[in-house]
């Protein structure tokens, strides 16, 4: 959220300008089925405090769009700063941060099922199992349990910090914490940390590799000079066996993400690098230079493994995001709502 305070007077001044230079992409009709053939759903932040934030869908089969399918299809605005998408079965849950919920639509055509409100701050929605799932948060200090029948919360996990993104590995659910030191193991039989293991400082994002070894980016602390920092963790025996230090500190939302085969991860560091999960030392140069961008978020297609990369641009005006064959070669364009920062694949 930093960011946003820091540009928000930039925001008042620019965002009109912006939105009448931009030439947006004609909207075209939404099928009754739209997940039938290969495409993407885009989540969007928005600015911050403006309520623009949006799902953008496009088809790779049939080249249709919509830069805000939700809006199209509710006929109502998505909400403020949208953080990320979770699709279980035939649902898809969009936690919408500022607007402290989450909104869940049918995936085959987005019209709108239900709202899980009662948040302070949603970030990620993770499926325990087909009736249970955690939604992290930002400022709560604790996890929330949701019912997934009734869309209500049942119970909390207390966690003190941030807690970022999540997952589970066999009976074992993994929380990343932005302020702390630490990721914290949950037990979801019993909806309870039961230990912790400390890394760097702010773990924000995480993935599973083909030998099971969890891999883990903390963001470091620019204001306290500490480093960003790469962790490959033995989940079993909560035994850190590898660290490799970045070069400097991390925006919060420089996520670590892995291929499809679990063999190779990619992260933002001013560019995208790219790292098998055999190495022993980080990658000395960018596997794609991000130039004039500002790269904001990274996902990887597990139908063909192209590279997604996430454009804000300025942080004001509506973003792009650019895919890449997995050998780094554009193949092409998608234009987006404000900030582009999630992606689901179908």
């Amino acid at each position: 959220m930093k960011k946003y305070i820091a540009l928000f007077v930039s925001i008042l001044f620019f965002t009109g300008f912006f939105v009448s230079c931009r030439k947006d992409t004609p909207k075209t009709t939404i099928n009754n089925d739209i997940t039938s053939e290969h495409g993407v759903f885009i989540v969007n932040e928005g600015n911050f405090q403006w309520g623009n934030a949006s799902v953008s869908y496009y088809n790779f089969s049939d080249g249709k769009y919509s830069e805000d399918v939700f809006e199209e299809v509710n006929n109502r605005p998505l909400g403020d700063v949208a953080q990320s998408i979770c699709v279980i079965g035939d649902k898809a849950y969009i936690v919408v941060n500022n607007s402290n919920k989450i909104e869940i639509v049918k995936t085959t055509d987005f019209s709108s099922l239900g709202v899980i409100t009662g948040f302070i701050s949603p970030r990620y929605l993770l499926p325990i199992t087909s009736s249970k799932a955690y939604v992290s948060d930002l400022y709560s200090n604790k996890i929330s349990i949701i019912n997934l029948n009734n869309n209500t919360i049942t119970g909390t996990i207390a966690c003190n910090g941030s807690t970022e993104e999540m997952l589970i590995d066999s009976s074992t659910v993994v929380v990343t914490n932005t302020r702390t030191n630490f990721i914290y193991l949950i037990n979801p039989a019993n909806d309870a940390v039961f230990d912790s293991i400390q890394l760097g400082f702010a773990s924000n994002s995480l993935a599973l590799d083909k030998n099971g070894k969890l891999w883990v980016m903390c963001a470091g602390d620019a204001t306290n000079s500490i480093k960003a920092s790469i962790y490959r963790v033995n989940i079993s025996s909560k035994t850190v066996e590898q660290s490799f230090q970045l070069n400097t500190s991390l925006d919060i939302w420089d996520k670590l993400r892995i291929n499809t085969t679990k063999d190779t991860l990619y992260y933002m560091c001013n560019g995208i690098y790219r790292m098998p999960v055999s190495s022993y030392s980080l990658p000395a140069t960018a596997f794609i230079d991000q130039g004039s961008h500002l790269f904001h978020a990274i996902g990887i297609d597990p139908v063909n493994n192209n590279l997604f990369v996430a454009d804000a641009i300025d942080y004001v005006q509506k973003g792009k995001v650019y895919y890449y064959s997995p050998a780094g070669n554009l193949l092409g364009t998608i234009n987006t709502g404000v900030i582009p920062t999630a992606f689901y694949f179908y």
